[in-house]
C-alpha cells in the first residue's frame, strides 16, 4: 500500500473546556473519495479543519506525506491541501476572477512571471465549474450556489493533490450538485486527488462516495464502503430516526428513507 496522504493517530480537539473530537485515528490515500456524515453538532467541519490544518490538534499525531505536520511551513500546505469552507462572505467587492485568483497564492514567489502556469489554471477552473460569462460580477452580487462554484473553482485553481469541501453542494441546485460531485469524483479517479467532503447529503455521498466516516458524540464510529456504513441499526441509533434503506435501481447506491413510525409518513432527507 503506498503512504497516507494524511495520517493521523489519536487526535483529541476541544474549543475551550469543551471538548469536540476525541481518538481520531485516520489513514487516508491518495485518490480516495471519502463522505464525512452525520448529525449536527457532532464534529464534522471541526475535524475537516483539523485535516486542513487550520486547527490544532490538542493531542495526538499528524502526518501529511509521511512528514510530522510541525515540519510543514504553511505555504508549502497550501500547495497540498485545498479547502472549501461552508458559507464563505468577503469583505470586500472582489470579482468573481480576482477570488478565483486567490487560490494561485501558494505558487506566488513576489515576482513577475512567478507563477507561468496560473492563468491557464484559473481558466481551467472557470470552465470546470460553469462560470463562463461571470468572471466580471462582483462576488456579493451572485447567488448562494453561484458563491460557492466560485469557491470551488478557486480550490481548484489552487491545484493541490488534496481537496477538502464542507457542505459543498448545499446551495447549489439538482444541475450544479450533481456537475460538481461528478467533476469531484473524476479528479479522484483520473487526477488521483483525494477529495473528503462534509455533507448533510447521505444519498448522494452513498452515490458518490467510496467510503464514509459516520461521526457521533466526537468519535467516529462507523468507517468503510457506503453499504457497511449506513446499516439500519447503526443510522437509527446515530440519527434518532427510523429509516428505509434500499438500492437505487438507476445508480446501483445505497439509499436512505427516514420516516415516522408514528404515523408512517416519510419526513424526506
Amino acid at each position: 500500500m503506498t503512504e497516507p496522504v494524511i495520517d493521523i493517530e489519536n487526535i483529541t480537539f476541544a474549543y475551550g473546556e469543551k471538548p469536540v473530537l476525541f481518538d481520531i485515528n485516520l489513514k487516508i490515500q491518495p485518490g480516495e473519495f471519502i463522505g464525512i456524515i452525520g448529525p449536527n453538532g457532532v464534529g464534522k467541519s471541526t475535524l475537516l479543519k483539523i485535516l486542513a490544518a487550520l486547527y490544532p490538534p490538542g493531542a495526538g499525531n499528524f502526518r501529511l506525506f509521511g512528514k510530522p505536520l510541525p515540519k510543514w511551513r504553511r505555504k508549502e500546505i497550501a500547495r497540498k491541501i485545498g479547502y472549501v469552507p461552508q458559507g464563505v462572505e468577503l469583505s470586500f467587492s472582489f470579482s468573481v476572477r480576482e477570488v478565483i485568483e486567490m487560490g494561485r497564492y501558494p505558487y506566488l514567489q513576489g515576482v513577475p512571471g512567478a507563477d507561468p502556469e496560473g492563468s491557464a489554471m484559473i481558466q481551467k477552473a472557470i470552465e470546470l465549474v460553469d462560470l463562463q460569462g461571470l468572471e466580471s460580477r462582483l462576488f456579493p452580487s451572485l447567488s448562494g450556489g453561484e458563491k460557492q462554484r466560485v469557491l470551488i473553482a478557486s480550490v481548484l485553481a489552487q491545484d493541490t493533490d488534496v481537496f477538502l469541501l464542507d457542505e459543498p453542494t448545499s446551495a447549489l441546485d439538482l444541475k450544479h450538485q450533481i456537475a460538481i460531485l461528478k467533476l469531484l469524483k473524476q479528479l479522484s479517479r483520473k487526477e488521483n486527488k483525494t477529495v473528503i467532503l462534509v455533507t448533510h447529503e447521505v444519498n448522494l455521498a452513498a452515490q458518490f462516495c467510496e467510503r464514509l466516516l459516520l461521526l457521533h458524540k466526537g468519535k467516529i464510529v462507523k468507517d468503510g464502503k457506503p453499504d457497511e456504513v449506513l446499516q439500519f441499526d447503526l443510522i437509527q441509533k446515530v440519527y434518532g430516526v427510523d429509516v428505509y434503506i434500499d438500492i437505487n435501481p438507476f445508480t446501483k447506491s445505497i439509499y436512505i428513507l427516514p420516516f415516522d413510525l408514528k404515523d408512517g409518513n416519510s419526513e424526506g432527507e
